[in-house]
Order: structure tokens, then sequence, then C-alpha cells
């Protein structure tokens, strides 16, 4: 009780301190009811005006985040179209100096090309491939990337499914015949598969037996990182019943050993001429050569046939692209392919 009565009075003596501290010493008590109305307005609109500026700080602030947000999208948007008008005037530069080259003794002219040395991946001329579930992997946008003046094919994640890159020129560049070569550098681990190959939608087509409707062209396969092989395969009539398949093995020591190496199709209405690091590796002829239009695709994709990857060496290389050329011939075909 007396700790009580004795913090009430503490209260009421701090209270008659500040009464008498207020009004520049005027006792407000003192005060006439109209010089108490007149302090009370007064208050009021001091307190009117501090609220008043503190809301224009306010909005100012506001403003000023607001022009700085809008100069940095501004410049960000400015940075990006620079950054696109260089590649567009590299990949012209590109196509000009490749625009012409001999290929087993004819002359070619070049139809498409992509050196990725650019900032981006180029949407005029490829598309991510579809988020297709793919053995231990599915093909996501974000694994597929430049760096460096190179394509990167990646493999990231630290379990199944991994995300793995791929990207392909279906509905924005495809073409019947000529001659196909990318500059590349296979797998650094078991368990990825890269691979540079032609595919169609007429591929499921039985109509006509064999590939002259439609194929699937793998200029390159690597699965085997562990075994020094890579392959070559086709297939034809779908890939159901009436599907038909070849492939052509090829141990090659040192293939993967992250150097660069060139993996190249000349494809004609006669014949596939395979050929790595240009020597002709592989020849077919018959009812497995198509003639209608194919679209490129490069992948990587993880498991399956390649064997199981070791987690813990993700994030990964699945594949590194330093370019691509198509040509066809300038005097054409005797037997010409579709276009």
């Amino acid at each position: 009780m007396k700790q009580s009565i004795k913090g009430t009075l503490s209260i009421l003596f701090t209270v008659l301190l500040l009464t008498g501290c207020s009004g520049s010493g005027d006792d407000a008590e003192t005060l006439s009811p109209e010089e108490r109305a007149e302090s009370a307005r007064l208050e009021s609109v001091e307190l009117a005006a501090a609220e008043s500026e503190s809301l224009r700080l306010a909005e100012e602030s506001r403003l000023a985040e607001e022009e700085a947000q809008r100069k940095a999208e501004e410049e960000a948007r400015a940075l990006l179209e620079a950054q696109l008008q260089e590649d567009r005037d590299m990949a012209v530069r590109d196509f000009e100096e490749n625009r012409y080259a001999t290929i087993d003794g004819v002359e070619h002219e070049l139809t498409f090309m992509d050196s990725f040395n650019g900032h981006y991946l180029d949407t005029e001329k490829w598309e991510y491939c579809p988020n297709w579930e793919r053995d231990d992997c599915i093909w996501m946008e974000d694994a597929a990337y430049l760096e460096d003046g190179a394509l990167i094919l990646a493999v990231t994640g630290d379990d199944v499914p991994y995300h793995a890159g791929a990207i392909r020129t279906k509905g924005l560049f495809e073409q019947a015949c000529g001659y196909w070569e990318v500059r590349a550098k296979l797998p650094q681990a078991e368990g990825i598969n890269a691979a540079f190959w032609l595919m169609c939608d007429s591929m499921p087509s039985t109509e006509i037996s064999g590939g002259a409707d439609g194929a699937e062209i793998d200029i390159i396969e690597a699965p085997h990182h562990d075994w020094s092989q890579v392959q070559h395969a086709v297939h034809v009539d779908g890939y159901e019943e009436e599907h038909k398949t070849v492939n052509y093995p090829i141990d090659i020591s040192g293939i993967y050993d992250d150097e660069w190496h060139t993996f190249a199709l000349n494809w004609t209405p006669d014949g596939y001429f395979f050929y790595i690091d240009g020597e002709c590796t592989w020849k077919l002829r018959g009812k497995w050569v198509c003639l209608v239009p194919c679209y490129a695709k490069l992948t990587a994709a993880v498991g399956g046939w390649a064997g199981t990857l070791d987690s813990s060496l993700t994030p990964l290389y699945g594949m590194q692209v330093d370019y691509i050329k198509v040509y066809y011939p300038v005097a054409g075909y005797d037997a010409n392919c579709e276009e």
C-alpha cells in the first residue's frame, strides 16, 4: 500500500512540474477561456501543418522513387536494345563472312548460322524445346543459355529429375538436304547424352515405307563418356510398330576430351554422309534417305542408355556449342529435295 501511495504521489508531482513548465511559464489555470481556445487553435494549426509537411515529404519521396525506377527501367531497356542490336549486327557479319563454302568439291551457300556470340539466345532462330521429361531429366528453358561465346546446354539440380537444356529451330528454320555442321564440346561426365539431330513433323508417317516422307537423323549422339564412343543413327516410319532404325557406333579415343570437335552431315537426295572432325565416318543410302524439310535440335539429356549421373557433379555442362552452320548447294541437286 505504501509503495502504491508513493508511486501515485510521484506521478502527481511529475504532472505538476510539467504543467508548471508549459505555456512559457504562464500558469494554464490563469488563462481566460478565450486564451485557452486560441492556444488550442494554434496547436491544431501547428499539428495540421506538421501533418501536411509529413505528407508532402512522403509524396516527394514516392515520386523520387518512381522517377528513379522509371530511369532504371529506361536504362535497362536501352541497354537491352543496344545489346540486341549488337547481336543482330554480329549475326549479319558472321553470315556474310561464311556465306560460301566448298564441300566435297561442290560450292555451297549458307542458309542458316548461329555463332552464339551474342548476349542472348536468338529467338528468331531458336525456340526452347517443350518441358518434356526424358529419362532422368526434364528439358527446361533455364538450362539453355549463352556464355563466353558458346551455347551452354547445362544439367542442373541435385536429384532426378534434373533440368537439362534443349533448343530447336522448329517453325523458324527447316530445310531438306544440305550440309549441316556444329562445333561442340561433348559431356564431361557419365550419365549425360548430348545430341545434334534433325527432325520433321512427318516422321510418324508410314504412308511411304522408309525415310522419303520423314525421318529422325541423329548426326551425333554422345551417351558413352565412359566408353569413348559416339554414334550416328537414323529412324524412319514413326516410333510404333512400323518403326525402323539403323545406327553406327564409333569408338574415338579422346572424343570426350573437353576440346572442340566438328560433327556434320552432308545430306543429299542419294544418301547421308556423316563426318567427325572433317573425316567421313559413315555413309548411308537407300530407303533411309529423307526428302522433306527437317529442323535442327541441340539437346542434353540425363540417364537412360547414358547411365547414371553422379548428382554431386551438378551443375555441369551437358554440351557446349561454338556454332552451327547449314549450307545448300549453289547449283541445287539433280534430284531435288522438296522445298
